[in-house]
């Protein structure tokens, strides 16, 4: 009889057991959907994240291309009557000048003019060559080809330059 009881005893410990590891199981379960809801969510706010970043960033771009656009315009504006000032027409063309540029995206035509030839002195040393060009108001760049010197070099003689008649005033 104490055999019967102790499988009595063991039979219902071991349904304890099995209906413990269902609740745990089944927490388990839940714990996972959780999991996977969560990760599913922080999934979806990603993505809705990415997609207004995308939608910002065209924006920014949008506004950046009609910034420059506008800046691109008065550039030529400037220039036309910078032209107009030295006597430069825009309808003639030197025949050694590239012709005029095909539509860019924003429906502007640019216009290239070829510049002035630099005229100086061949005697001169290449400090006043330098300061004799950038007074006929080529840029460092330009100075940097015709003297055959480093554009550092060019804006360092042209800072000089700058001071020295900022003395003398």
């Amino acid at each position: 009889m104490a055999m019967d009881w102790l499988l009595i005893g063991l039979i219902l410990l071991a349904i304890a057991v099995n209906i413990r590891s269902f609740i745990v199981l089944n927490q388990f379960q839940k714990q996972r959907k959780a999991m996977l809801e969560d990760a599913e969510a922080v999934h979806s706010s990603m993505e809705d994240f990415v997609a207004n970043l995308e939608q910002e960033n065209d924006e920014l771009y949008n506004r950046l291309v009609e910034h420059i656009a506008q800046k691109e315009s008065r550039m030529e504006e400037r220039m036309r009557e910078l032209e107009l000032k030295i006597g430069i027409a825009d309808s003639v063309q030197p025949a050694d000048e590239t012709p005029v540029a095909p539509k860019s995206k924003t429906g502007k035509q640019k216009i290239t003019v070829k510049a002035a030839e630099p005229e100086i002195d061949p005697d001169l040393p290449e400090n006043e060559k330098i300061e004799q060009l950038h007074k006929q108001g080529f840029s460092p760049a330009q100075i940097a080809k015709v003297v055959k010197a480093e554009r550092g070099e060019i804006e360092l003689i042209i800072n000089i330059y700058k001071k020295k008649q900022s003395y003398q005033k």
